[in-house]
């Protein structure tokens, strides 16, 4: 008994055994055709593979940059026996024919493969440099900073970038980019174009906790929002009052509706503020500047042989901060002011330092200010009153003097403001604040 008919055509290649329905006949039909099709795609990836031809003939080195982790076969014109590689831990050189071999990137850095003929002479060298895919980073860098123009080689396993950035916010996202990749060193030479400058008008304040309060003015809040009112009116808050950073926030915002400059100095005109500095810096976006407004003073230090040497240590406002412009013509800022004094000395007679420090960074518009506080001291002061004379008496003394503390709580105050400024033109007239005079 026959399944199917003499007649019936089947498909080339295959073989129907008796018994099985259509459906079973397709479904093995599909099967096998699918084997066949992987296996036809197993066959042309290595096809596609890159390859390098390396004549023999010639006495020049053959240089092969490679990404890690990555291959590439190298062709010969001439059959090679042996093939050695310098350091495989580098780079791995293995044969697949004699007239051929597969070069796999290990690791960052540079090695040499030699080859050689069935005598032992060598007949080649191969220069491998193993390192980043400096196409891939290119890529990425144009992917996320479209602006840029840099330009990505491989130098000795490291990465060389060169060319030119807009701002330095752009240049550090490139540096990042290029550290996702592993690079063991990165050599920066991409240089900031444009040459915007920036002003920072700064003020450092040091200012009594409750200086706000003094002035006559209350700090309140609640969970929905922050608001100054004048003591004693209508809306008058019921908190307490809070530090002197919360009041002269509220300034800044315009919540108070009080300019900034006339409350420092009716504070000041009171002595509950007082302006330890008041720098005005420009430099270059991306360029670091710097301010101080002190002293130094020397401190002796021995080395293990005991010949002693002298360091100077300085002290006093010292101001450094890093603008840069980005492409919306935001400032970011690093902002690292100290306040730093002499508070007492040590048995052996070098000084001891009272430091107050902050590192802050922030981005704002062109004009506008913020203040940067939190930096608090306590002081605390014994004041004696006693009789001339009669208060020195021991025993007695005590009984004509008197003894109480002062406890004085301060907290400094940094108020910034930057500006974006342009160089002056040849024979424009400048403003002078002699002008107001005449």
């Amino acid at each position: 008994m026959t399944a199917f008919s003499t007649n019936k055509k089947q498909a080339p290649g295959i073989a129907f055994p008796a018994g099985k329905c259509p459906a079973d006949i397709l479904r093995t039909f599909f099967l096998q055709f699918a084997l066949l099709l992987g296996a036809l795609v197993v066959f042309l990836v290595p096809a596609t593979a890159q390859t390098v031809a390396y004549d023999l003939t010639t006495t020049s080195v053959l240089r092969i940059n490679l990404p890690v982790s990555q291959a590439v076969t190298v062709t010969f014109s001439g059959a090679v026996e042996k093939i050695v590689s310098a350091d495989p831990a580098i780079a791995d050189a293995q044969p697949i024919t004699s007239t051929s071999l597969y070069l796999v990137g290990r690791s960052f850095g540079t090695t040499t493969v030699n080859l050689y003929s069935a005598e032992g002479d060598p007949v080649g060298l191969l220069a491998v440099e193993v390192g980043v895919d400096t196409g891939d980073i290119s890529r990425s860098i144009r992917a996320a900073i479209p602006s840029s123009n840099v330009r990505v080689d491989s130098v000795n396993g490291r990465v060389r970038l060169s060319g030119t950035v807009t701002d330095a916010v752009s240049m550090q996202k490139v540096l990042q980019i290029v550290e996702q990749y592993g690079s063991p060193a990165i050599v920066n030479t991409m240089t900031l174009v444009g040459g915007q400058q920036v002003n920072l008008e700064v003020r450092i304040l040091e200012a009594q906790r409750d200086a706000g309060r003094q002035l006559g003015i209350q700090w309140g809040g609640d969970v929905g929002g922050v608001g100054v009112t004048i003591a004693g009116g209508p809306n008058a808050p019921a908190a307490d009052a809070g530090s002197f950073a919360s009041f002269i926030t509220s300034v800044i915002s315009g919540v108070s509706g009080v300019s900034l400059t006339a409350t420092i100095n009716a504070l000041e005109a009171k002595s509950l503020v007082r302006t330890l500095a008041e720098p005005n810096l420009t430099t270059l976006s991306g360029v670091e500047a710097s301010f101080l407004a002190g002293g130094q003073v020397p401190i002796r230090t021995n080395d293990v042989n005991g010949n002693s040497t002298l360091t100077y240590r300085d002290f006093g406002v010292r101001l450094v901060f890093t603008p840069a412009v980005l492409n919306d013509k935001r400032i970011q800022i690093q902002l690292t002011p100290e306040v730093s004094s002499i508070g007492g000395f040590t048995a052996t007679g070098d000084p001891v330092f009272n430091t107050r420090t902050l590192d802050a960074t922030v981005e704002l518009r062109d004009g506008q200010s913020f203040a940067v506080a939190g930096l608090l001291q306590n002081d605390t002061n014994l004041n004696q009153n006693q009789l001339p004379w009669i208060g020195d008496i021991p025993v007695l003394g005590s009984l004509f003097k008197s003894s109480s503390f002062q406890k004085r709580d301060t907290e400094l105050v940094v108020i910034v403001t930057p500006r974006l400024v342009q160089p002056a033109t040849p024979g424009q007239v400048l403003a002078s604040p002699l002008d107001a005079s005449r």
